[in-house]
């Protein structure tokens, strides 16, 4: 197995049972291919964490893009928040370990600011462009899109719901 074995998750086969890791999809959402092929019987089957990005809209898309970024950033302002209430509730001064859990405080809320700020800045309108590109393909196999519609839904503001009715406004 390539990769840390943290990144990889173990899932189970509604099919076969088989149990196998799969470093596609980590906690939270993310977005691609929902459907996920077992490699001991080659069925397919629905992952919920993965969304397919023609069927949400543009701001949830770049939201579950962002979502895992803000962590460090809010973690950070748990910890400041917490320093400063911990000396205003015990009316104690500020002693080394408190600098230094303010220290760290700080430096998560610093990480986390320049990772999303990196993270948008260079986010590039092709990635997203490519990822849709890639999901109207797979959502072009009418079966395989009535699947994950049925389980994923469909934004009204998404690219398929676009495509879909774009003729009808003509």
């Amino acid at each position: 197995m390539a990769g840390k074995i943290k990144d990889w998750m173990l899932f189970k086969c509604p099919y076969c049972s088989c149990e196998y890791y799969d470093r596609t999809a980590r906690k939270g959402k993310k977005v691609g291919d929902p459907m996920v092929q077992c490699p001991v019987c080659g069925k397919k089957s629905y992952r919920k964490s993965i969304l397919e990005p023609a069927l949400i809209g543009g701001k949830r898309y770049f939201d579950i893009k962002f979502s895992s970024l803000y962590g460090n950033f809010r973690i950070g302002i748990i910890l400041i928040y917490a320093v400063f209430l911990f000396v205003i509730l015990e009316k104690k001064s500020f002693s080394v370990s408190i600098w230094l859990l303010l220290a760290a405080a700080v430096i998560f809320c610093f990480y986390g600011f320049v990772r999303v700020l990196h993270r948008k800045v260079y986010l590039k309108t092709e990635e997203y462009n490519a990822e849709i590109i890639y999901s109207l393909k797979r959502l072009s196999d009418i079966p395989y899109a009535k699947t994950v519609i049925a389980s994923q839904g469909m934004d009204k503001d998404s690219v398929y719901y676009y495509e879909l009715n774009k003729d009808k406004k003509e």
